[in-house]
Order: C-alpha cells, then structure tokens, then sequence
C-alpha cells in the first residue's frame, strides 16, 4: 500500500466483513482504528485502536468521529440514511477516502443481468433493507467529492469462515444430514464473494484516486444453486439431493423461500467490468478452494442439530 492512505478507521471492523477489512489493513502496513459498541470480543493480529460508540446514539457517535485522526474510513456498518448522514458530515473535508459498503440488494428487482452500476435503485420501502441502503448512497451521491472522496463498493452475498449468518453452513449441513435441498423451476444465475477478496477490494479503492464519486460493483463468478449444491455434495462426500419448486408453492406448504440460501427466481448478477478495468480488481479466490476454506471451518464449529428453519416440511 502506498503512503496516500495510512490512517484508516473502519467503522464496525469486530465481526466478518469488517474483521476481513481490518485484517488487509494491517496486512499492508496501516494504523487501524475500530469504532463500534465494543460488545463482541475480538483478536487481531497486530495492535488495532478502538473507539467505543453506538450508532443508535447519533449525536455521541458524532463526537466519537470527529476525534479520530485519520486519513480513510471505511463503512461497514450504516444500515440507515441517518447513519451515513452523521459520518458524511463529520469526514466532510477531513479525508483522503470514504469508502461506503454497500449491496447487490440496493437494486431495484427485476434486476437486468448483469446489473451494471447505472441500473435503477430500490424505491420500494417495503423492501427496507435495500431502500435504507440505497437512501444511504443517493446522501453520498450529493455530496461533492471536493468535501468528501467518496466511494460505495457494492457486493452481493459474501462468504467465507466465521460468518454468522453462513449461507453455506446451511447448505452444506442439510447436504450432510441427507435432507433435500431446494432449487427454483429453472437455473437462475447466483453470484458471491469470498470475504478475503472483499477486503482486497475495499484497498484498491482506498488506494484509487480514480475511484471518487463513483459506485463499483464486486463479485466472482456467476453459478447456479444447483451447481452450488454439486460442489457442497462434493466436499461432503453425499449424493446431491434437489427438489424444483416455485416460490408460491413453497409458500402455500408453509415455507419462506426467502430463507433458502441462493434461492432467487431470476438472475442476480452483477456487472464488474467497472472495477476490473478502472481499478483493476479480479477475485484472487476460485469458487471451489473459497469454499474448501470456508467449509473446513464449519466444520471446525460445533452448530446445532439441523433444523427447519427454512420451513420445509422435508
């Protein structure tokens, strides 16, 4: 990494993504400081600065920002305009970069594939995730990159060992216990990220002057559920089992496909050409040694009996 960007903050940096993050800045050399409430517990693997602060308390998280000293920030952690409202406006003319995380789910369904950066954003509030994300951005978009170098990096499902709300760890137990995994009445294009490219992806535009006031796009390469599951059938050493059902049926027997991992009914696929040649960032993982990484240590956790929760009554 280059002398433009040694200060970060990463606002969150105790869990997944955001440890991931800290983890390739300290790799490369940066002074790290963490702020978030302080309640996970966590080891890094060199000294790391932490700033204790509640983003659900705006006006004391605004005064825990503005007593950082740093030189980039990466946002892990605003899920709401107001959290981006109040960072915005305490790095405004301060900083060499923001870099704001955001998702594929900021795209407004039925999503073109692959979506590229200029596709339209969520203006359903019923889908409050991806309206509340995409809120977050349009504040970014008005700001002007002469106050604030912004950049929003935007990822669709990311994956890796020590995710909470492993996609994978489903999967693959169902798989292991021999029960049915469910696909859509066709193939539809998936697409993830391992957590160890995300990070890699957050440097390159910390390090990319090239990057302000831009939205980038990030993510491997495209699959299907059906391959997904041959490739977790694989590793387990089980026969691959699918059953086909449309969404309306799983719902009418009780159901939520909403909860099955990489179940969608239509592509979401993003478009990267943006960050491959502007920036020049590829995933350094393949799909299969990532998840190699990432099932080893599932299997390395110890995890309830499987259960129902996708509602299935298989």
């Amino acid at each position: 990494m280059s002398d433009r960007v040694r200060r970060v903050a990463v606002l969150g940096g105790s869990r997944f993504i955001g440890r991931a993050i800290v983890a390739a800045l300290l790799a490369n050399g940066c002074r790290v400081t963490t702020v978030n409430r302080g309640k996970t517990p966590v080891r890094h693997a060199r000294p790391v600065a932490h700033v204790a602060a509640d983003r659900s308390d705006a006006a004391a998280y605004a005064r825990a920002l503005a007593g950082l000293d740093v030189d980039g920030v990466v946002d892990v952690t605003a899920y709401h305009p107001d959290d981006t409202r109040v960072a915005r406006n305490a790095f405004r003319g301060r900083l060499k970069c923001f870099v704001h995380i955001s998702s594929l789910s900021v795209y407004r369904w039925p999503m073109p594939g692959p979506v590229a950066e200029a596709a339209p954003l969520e203006n359903d509030a019923r889908n409050a995730y991806g309206f509340n994300k995409a809120a977050c951005e349009h504040l970014l978009f008005d700001e002007p990159t002469a106050g604030l170098r912004w950049t929003v990096l935007r990822l669709p499902a990311v994956f890796g060992p020590g995710d909470p709300c492993s996609r994978e760890d489903g999967l693959y137990r169902r798989i292991v216990a021999e029960k049915a995994i469910v696909v859509p009445p066709r193939p539809y294009g998936c697409q993830n990220l391992f957590v160890a490219d995300a990070a890699r992806a957050v440097l390159q535009l910390l390090e990319s002057p090239q990057a302000a006031g831009k939205a980038y796009n990030a993510g491997g390469l495209p699959f299907t559920l059906e391959a997904y599951v041959e490739l977790l059938a694989k590793r387990a050493g089980k026969p691959p089992r699918m059953l086909r059902a449309d969404s309306q049926v799983l719902a009418q027997g009780g159901a939520d496909p909403r909860k099955i991992p990489y179940y969608y009914e239509g592509d979401l696929v993003l478009d990267t050409r943006r960050i491959r040649q502007e920036i020049g960032f590829a995933p350094a993982w393949e799909l299969e040694p990532a998840l190699e990484a990432t099932l080893a240590a599932i299997e390395e956790t110890p995890r309830p009996a499987v259960s129902d929760a996708w509602g299935l009554p298989w």
